[in-house]
């Protein structure tokens, strides 16, 4: 057994004060007994002090008498929640409002999916359990996926137990947890592991060579991991491959770099075109990119050429000011852009949605307005660099402050920007006497239409709403995050009724409504619990880009997926409250619930967007935005800037 630090002090004259607070509350007398290695304390306090003082969740598997568990909170603070698990069923009588004790086996992956359902958010998770190295790994495929995405640690404490047999390990051994944790740092660096380049590669996708390491939802999830003295940290954190960063611009004379979008057996005809006569002597290299248009045939054949011929006015640009570093730069990028057919995965740029809508508004709208804003699209990513992009968001994307907003608009924003939604109670807004009157009027209201399945009801009774719209709360804020003038554009009662399917509304799964910048406000008509009609929300969703969600459609959208990058947040209320989100989050609403569930749908748009990019259907009960609706003009907002 390992001797206690007051022990350890007195022996080696170490100074309590100059250790960490895990030093300092081991040499204090404490009533329930704790045993931990010297070595783990250091990093204990390295990697979980900035949870310090925070409302956050750790989850400790092994529990024996509890003196960790205090341990835990005492360090961690006042508003800190500890989760604990042990086979003992005695341990479930140690609990009080911030301990809660779970009685299962880890080797038990019924139960461990159960932990996951059974804890709303997980910051922390420490492993000092059986160490069984099976288990070990057990448990880290179980639970990872269901730790905080944004800044989550999980710590597998005693690695000793991977060297020896009787623990399942053993040197070298294939079923250590050592060898596992190995094993994931390969996962880690797949971004490096092109076999032709020491570039990262782009969305799984390398400029040369081929991707030696496949990417993994952890390669994605996962900044770092550290291997300690008897323990090992994962951090989780999304991720995206490296971007190179220069700066400076004395440097080493460059050639000219030639680019190909055609097979290169034409480089005889369009290099002298492009550089002049005697080219190919005053190049360092050429980059040929296949002629990609054999996976392209369900797009637009103008789309096509729009594109060809925005990238070859932008290399031609960059050739004549002979950028020879920046031009190597864009072969790698390109190729990467250009493999697998011109899916431009680098630029968020999803051209199914292009495509689309140039065959939606063929009639009512201008298709040069989707050329220009593609265009745009194009030249600003390279002209400025890989930074996710949604296209509809290409002219749109600074977010000034205005000077003329009041604080609590401005918090209120930065919250929006940080999670994907808010709740009306952060803007202070009383909706408890609206309430009645918002219901009263769309049971009064006339031109109700029905639409599929009886869950959707739309009407256009103004009367009552009139506070609501012209809040200027609400109009500020949705101002400010959007960074534009905006209006009302459309609003609607939804009705969800008990015994739903997914397949009667598809809105139950994951989704995004894919209409750029535009919010939704919820007004709840009922009480909403978690046994009700609640909404679902991936925090912090709203900041990923279209590609994100294009590339591996169907697995990125399914639960586990979903919940393995991000936390999940429900959102529900009593009757008047409600909450705000950005509709490019990813969302989904229960249908499991008891009652029926009524609420105000408010939606508010960018007003340059709804003139420039109809959005016509917007997800899958959407409105036409836009077209029809005729709203006064008070219940409209520009930005106060």
């Amino acid at each position: 057994m390992p001797w206690t630090f007051a022990v350890l002090s007195r022996m080696l004259s170490v100074s309590v004060a100059a250790n960490s607070p895990f030093h300092i509350w081991f040499a204090q007398d404490q009533r329930l007994y704790a045993q931990k290695w010297s070595s783990f304390l250091s990093v204990y306090d390295r990697y979980l002090s900035s949870f310090r003082n925070t409302s956050c969740a750790l989850l400790e598997l092994g529990v024996q008498s509890g003196g960790s568990q205090l341990m835990w909170l005492d360090y961690l603070g006042l508003r800190s929640r500890v989760y604990g698990v042990d086979i003992e069923p005695k341990v479930a009588e140690i609990s009080n409002r911030r301990i809660r004790n779970f009685i299962g086996d880890i080797g038990d992956p019924a139960f461990l999916s159960f932990l996951c359902e059974s804890i709303q958010r997980i910051d922390i998770i420490v492993d000092d359990a059986s160490h069984l190295n099976w288990h070990q790994k057990l448990a880290f495929e179980a639970l990872y996926p269901c730790l905080n995405p944004n800044g989550g640690i999980y710590i597998v404490e005693d690695i000793g137990t991977s060297y020896k047999t009787a623990y399942g390990g053993g040197w070298r051994s294939e079923d250590s947890f050592i060898e596992f944790a190995k094993a994931k740092v390969d996962e880690l660096e797949a971004f490096w592991s092109c076999s032709a380049s020491v570039i990262s590669s782009r969305r799984g996708r390398c400029g040369s060579g081929t991707l030696q390491v496949p990417i993994s939802a952890l390669t994605r999830s996962t900044s770092a991991i550290h291997f300690h003295d008897g323990l090992v940290v994962f951090e989780k954190r999304y991720k995206e491959p490296a971007v190179s960063m220069e700066t400076g611009s004395l440097r080493l004379p460059k050639r000219f770099v030639g680019f190909s979008l055609y097979p290169s057996h034409l480089a005889d005809s369009w290099l002298p075109h492009m550089f002049g006569m005697g080219s190919h002597g005053a190049l360092d290299g050429t980059c040929s990119i296949p002629q990609p248009f054999q996976s392209l045939d369900i797009y637009d054949v103008s789309v096509r050429g729009l594109v060809m011929e925005t990238l070859m006015d932008h290399l031609k640009s960059l050739s004549l000011r002979q950028e020879g570093g920046e031009l190597k730069r864009k072969c790698s990028d390109l190729m990467s852009v250009f493999q697998d057919g011109l899916y431009f995965s680098q630029l968020g740029m999803d051209f199914t949605v292009v495509h689309l809508k140039r065959r939606s508004f063929a009639v009512e709208w201008n298709a040069s307005n989707v050329d220009r804003d593609v265009k745009d699209l194009i030249s600003w990513y390279f002209g400025r660099g890989a930074e996710p992009l949604v296209i509809a968001d290409s002219l749109y994307r600074n977010r000034p402050r205005p000077t003329a907003l009041q604080a609590a608009p401005i918090t209120a924003a930065l919250e929006l920007q940080r999670d994907g939604f808010l709740r009306l109670s952060a803007l202070g807004l009383d909706m408890d006497l609206l309430q009645l009157e918002v219901a009263q009027a769309f049971q009064a209201s006339q031109e109700v239409q029905e639409a599929e399945a009886r869950m959707l009801r739309r009407s256009m009774r103004w009367g009552a709403l009139d506070r609501l719209f012209s809040s200027d709360a609400i109009l500020e804020l949705a101002s400010f995050y959007l960074g534009a003038d905006v209006k009302v554009s459309g609003y609607y009662l939804l009705r969800l009724k008990p015994g739903l399917t997914p397949a009667e509304y598809s809105s139950s799964t994951w989704h995004h409504d894919n209409c750029g910048s535009r919010l939704k406000l919820f007004i709840l008509l009922q009480d909403v619990g978690e046994d009700g009609f609640y909404t679902e929300i991936a925090r912090g969703s709203n900041s990923m880009a279209y590609y994100w969600y294009g590339l591996d459609h169907m697995s990125r959208f399914d639960d586990a997926s979903v919940k393995s990058f991000f936390s999940v947040e429900r959102l529900f209320s009593p009757a008047g409250g409600g909450f705000l989100f950005d509709t490019n989050a990813l969302h989904r609403v229960r249908v499991d619930g008891q009652r029926q569930r009524d609420a105000v749908v408010v939606e508010i748009a960018n007003v340059q967007k709804l003139r420039e990019i109809p959005m016509t259907s917007c997800g899958s009960q959407g409105l036409d935005v836009g077209r029809g609706f005729r709203f006064p003009h008070r219940y409209h907002r520009r930005p106060g800037f």
